[in-house]
C-alpha cells in the first residue's frame, strides 16, 4: 500500500469512528493541551513570551513566519519577531555542544544550535556597555569588601596592641612592689578558659581531687560560655547571675533550667551551702544536657542552612525548576507541559543505560551514546516495551531495525500532517527530512509528512514490544515550538503511542557528564581560586587567634563573688574610716533583736527582763549581762541614721567621729560578748530563719 493510500485509509477510519492507536489518557486528560501550554508560558521566567525586544538568534527567528502576527500563548513573541535576529556570543551557549570532562567536544558528536543561556541574553545597545546588575560583579564587589574589612580589622587589632602601653601609676606600683613569681593558684585564677569542653574536663578534674567549689565554678562557667557562644547571653564583668537568667526570657525552657542551676551555684558562692559532691553532681547533671543541646541545635541550624541554600538547586519532576534552560531553544517548558499532562518528566543527569522499566527516552543532539549502549537500548525497547524518541540526531544508529538517515529537505512548506489525525495543524521550520538508508522513502506504522511533496519529517516504528519514534528536526522538542498551534499536541501524541510510557526522560549533552569526584566538580566550576582565598583567610584567622601580635598581658583578676569577700571588703572600709563604733552599733541592733526572739517570753519590755532571761539561759551573772546589754543599746543609738528617731538630738545631721584604738578594742569586745550570748542561746530552727 502506498503512503497516500495509507493516509486516506487512516482518514476514512477516523470518519467512520474507528479507534486510533492513541493512549486513552489523551481523551481523559483533565486539561486541554492548549491551556497547559498557556499556563506554563505565562510564567515570567520565559522572557521570550513577555519581552517585546527579546533577542532571537537566526535559528530561533526561523519560527517567526509560523507564529505570524499574534500568539495567545506567547503574546510578546510576535513583537520580538519584528526585530532583526541577533548573533549572540557562543561563549554564553548553554552547553548544547556536548563536552567531555576536559571541556572538548566528544568524538562523533556535532554541536547543535540550541542558543545561548537565557540568563546571558541581552540585545546589544548603548545602554548595555556597562552592566552593573550582573551577579558576578556584585559577588566580586562583596568579596573584595569583605577582604578589606577583614584586613582592616587585623591591622587595627595589631596597632591597638602595639601602641597601647601601661599606665604610669601602674608601672610605679610594679616597680615598688617586691619581685616575686605568682603561685600556681594565682596563675590558675588569672587564666580565663573559654573552651566549653575544657571547662567541663577541668570541673571533673577538680571534683576528683575534692575541690568541689572550683569544680562547680567551672561547670557553671562552661554553661555561660556555651550560651554566650550561641548568642543567647553576653558575658560581661558587670553582669550578675540574675542578669544572665533574665537574658533568657525569650527561651522559657532554658530560663527555668538556668534559674535552678544558678540557685545552687549562688548557694555555694555566698556560703549558704557548703560545696560537696552531691551539689557538684546536681549542677553537672543539669549543665551537660544544656551544653549538648545547644551544640546539637547549632549543628541542626547549620544543616538546615545548608539544605535551604540548595532548595533552588533541587530538581523536581519536571526538571530543574530554577536552573532549566528557559530560552526559546531550551526544553524546560516542554518538561512542565508534560507534567501538566500527567507525565512524570525529568532531565536525566546520570549516565545513560538501558532502564529496568518501561518509559520514554527522548534523545536530543549532543547526547553521548556508544554502540554498546545503542544495542542495549534497542534490546530494552524490544523486550521491555519502552519508547525511544530520537529527535534531530545528526547521525542515527546503524541498526538493521532502524535503517534511517537524515537528509536536507528541499520542501519550503512549514505545515506538518500526521497520518493518524486529520485535524492536527502542526508546523516546523524547513530544514531536514528522513530517508531510508538506501535512499527510498520510509514505509512505517505512523508518519509525519511535510507540505505538498509529503517529505517525511518523522516516523513511528514498532520494535518488538515497544516503539521507536524518529523525527528529523529536534526543534520540535523546544520551548518556542510550543507557541506554534498543535505542536505540543503532536509531541504528546508521539509519546502516547506507547501505552505504558507514563515517565519521560530527556537525554541531552548534560546526561552523564557530572563530575565523579568533588575535586573534579570544583575544577570544572573554576572554584579553585575562590577556595584558595578562603583557605588563606582561614589561615590568617587562625594565625591571628593563635599567635600574639604584641606583648602578652595577663587578663584582669576575677572579681569577688563569695559573700565572705563582700563582708571582708566592708570591714576594711570601716577600718579605714575608723568607724568601729558604727559597725558595733549595727551588729548590736541585729543581735538585740535576735536575743529578744530567742529568750524573751515573759511579755515585759526593756533590758532588765532580757538580761534576766539571758542570765538564766547562759548561767552568767545578771549584772554582767546587763552591762553588756546597756553598752549594746548605746552603740545602737550611736549607729542609728541621722534621720532616725532613735538618733539623739545632738547626733542628728552630724557625721560619727573616728574612734581611737582603745575605743575600737572596746567595740570589738562588745561584738564578741554579744556573739557569745547568741551562741549560748542559739537554736537550729531560729538560726535557719535568720539566715
Amino acid at each position: 500500500m502506498s503512503r497516500r493510500a495509507r493516509l486516506f485509509a487512516a482518514l476514512f477510519a477516523l470518519a467512520a469512528g474507528a479507534p486510533l492507536a492513541r493512549d486513552a489518557r489523551a481523551e481523559d486528560a483533565e486539561k486541554n493541551v492548549h491551556w497547559s501550554v498557556r499556563d506554563v508560558l505565562e510564567d515570567d521566567r520565559y522572557r521570550f513570551c513577555h519581552e517585546d525586544d527579546y533577542p532571537l538568534t537566526p535559528e530561533e527567528h526561523a519560527w517567526c513566519p509560523i507564529i505570524a502576527g499574534s500568539s495567545d500563548v506567547c503574546p510578546e513573541l510576535p513583537a520580538a519577531c519584528k526585530l532583526p535576529p541577533v548573533e549572540l556570543s557562543r561563549s554564553a551557549v548553554s552547553g548544547r555542544g556536548g563536552r567531555d570532562a576536559s571541556g572538548k567536544h566528544r568524538a562523533g558528536r556535532a554541536p547543535t544550535d540550541r542558543g545561548p543561556n537565557e540568563d546571558e541574553r541581552r540585545r546589544p545597545g548603548p545602554e548595555m556597555r556597562v552592566d552593573l546588575s550582573g551577579m558576578s560583579l556584585f559577588a566580586s564587589v562583596l568579596f573584595i569588601g569583605l577582604l578589606v574589612v577583614f584586613f582592616g580589622g587585623v591591622i587595627h587589632a595589631l596597632l591597638k596592641n602595639l601602641l597601647r602601653d601601661r599606665a604610669p601609676a601602674d608601672e610605679a606600683k610594679e616597680e615598688k612592689a617586691p619581685a616575686r613569681g605568682p603561685t600556681p593558684e594565682e596563675t590558675a585564677r588569672r587564666e580565663v578558659e573559654t573552651d566549653v569542653q575544657r571547662l567541663l574536663a577541668r570541673a571533673r578534674s577538680h571534683a576528683s581531687r575534692g575541690d568541689h567549689a572550683r569544680a562547680i565554678d567551672d561547670a557553671y562557667a562552661a554553661l555561660l560560655r556555651r550560651l554566650d557562644g550561641d548568642g543567647l547571653i553576653e558575658i560581661h564583668p558587670s553582669r550578675t547571675n540574675g542578669d544572665y537568667v533574665r537574658s533568657l526570657r525569650e527561651r522559657p525552657d532554658l530560663k527555668g533550667a538556668m534559674r535552678s542551676i544558678v540557685r545552687d551555684v549562688e548557694g555555694v558562692q555566698f556560703g549558704v551551702t557548703p560545696p560537696s559532691e552531691p551539689i557538684f553532681r546536681a549542677v553537672m547533671d543539669r549543665v551537660v544536657p544544656l551544653v549538648s543541646r545547644a551544640l546539637a541545635l547549632a549543628f541542626v541550624a547549620f544543616g538546615l542552612s545548608a539544605a535551604l541554600s540548595c532548595v533552588s538547586c533541587t530538581p523536581h519532576a519536571g526538571g530543574d525548576e530554577g536552573g532549566g534552560d528557559r530560552s526559546p531553544s531550551g526544553t524546560q517548558a516542554v518538561l512542565e507541559v508534560l507534567d501538566e499532562q500527567g507525565f512524570k518528566a525529568r532531565r536525566r543527569g546520570e549516565a545513560l543505560a538501558a532502564p529496568e522499566r518501561a518509559l520514554a527516552l527522548v534523545v536530543l543532539p549532543g547526547a553521548t551514546i556508544d554502540d554498546a549502549t545503542w544495542k542495549d537500548l534497542f534490546a530494552w525497547v524490544s523486550d521491555k516495551g519502552g519508547t525511544l524518541f530520537l529527535a534531530g540526531l545528526p547521525r542515527l544508529p546503524d541498526e538493521v531495525e532502524l535503517g534511517l538517515r537524515v537528509a536536507q529537505d528541499a520542501e519550503t512548506s512549514t505545515a506538518l500532517a500526521a497520518d493518524w489525525s486529520r485535524g492536527l495543524r502542526a508546523s516546523l521550520p524547513p530544514g531536514k527530512r528522513l530517508v531510508e538508508a538506501n535512499g527510498d522513502e520510509p514505509e512505517d506504522l505512523y508518519m509525519i509528512l511535510r507540505g505538498e511533496s509529503s517529505s517525511t519529517a518523522g516516523v513511528v516504528r514498532r520494535l518488538g514490544e515497544g516503539k521507536v519514534v524518529v523525527v528529523a528536526d529536534d526543534r520540535l522538542v523546544s520551548n518556542v515550538s510550543l507557541a506554534a498551534p498543535d505542536n505540543a499536541q503532536l509531541f504528546l501524541d508521539l509519546l502516547r503511542f506507547a501505552p505504558y510510557a507514563t515517565e519521560v526522560e530527556i537525554v541531552d549533552e548534560w546526561t552523564g557528564v557530572g563530575a565523579e569526584t568533588p575535586f573534579e566538580a570544583v575544577r570544572e566550576a573554576n572554584l579553585w581560586p575562590v577556595i584558595a582565598q578562603l583557605f588563606l583567610l582561614l589561615a590568617l584567622l587562625y594565625l591571628w587567634k593563635g599567635s600574639a601580635f604584641a606583648r602578652l598581658r595577663d587578663p584582669p583578676a576575677a572579681g569577688r563573688r563569695a559573700f565572705a569577700d563582700h563582708a571582708r571588703a566592708l570591714g576594711l572600709a570601716y577600718r579605714r574610716a575608723r568607724a568601729s563604733r558604727h559597725a558595733a552599733g549595727l551588729y548590736a541592733s541585729w543581735a538585740l533583736d535576735r536575743l529578744r526572739e530567742r529568750v524573751h517570753r515573759s511579755g515585759r519590755r526593756g533590758l532588765i527582763p532580757l538580761a534576766e532571761a539571758i542570765a538564766a539561759r547562759t548561767g552568767r551573772p545578771e549584772a554582767e549581762v546587763m552591762r553588756v546589754l546597756v553598752e549594746a543599746s548605746g552603740a545602737r543609738e550611736d549607729a542609728a541614721p541621722a534621720s532616725s528617731l532613735r538618733a539623739p538630738e545632738s547626733a542628728r545631721g552630724a557625721r560619727p567621729s573616728p574612734r581611737s584604738r582603745d575605743g575600737a578594742a572596746a567595740d570589738l569586745e562588745l561584738v564578741r560578748e554579744l556573739q557569745g550570748f547568741l551562741d549560748a542561746t542559739g537554736q537550729r530552727t531560729s538560726d535557719r530563719k535568720t539566715t
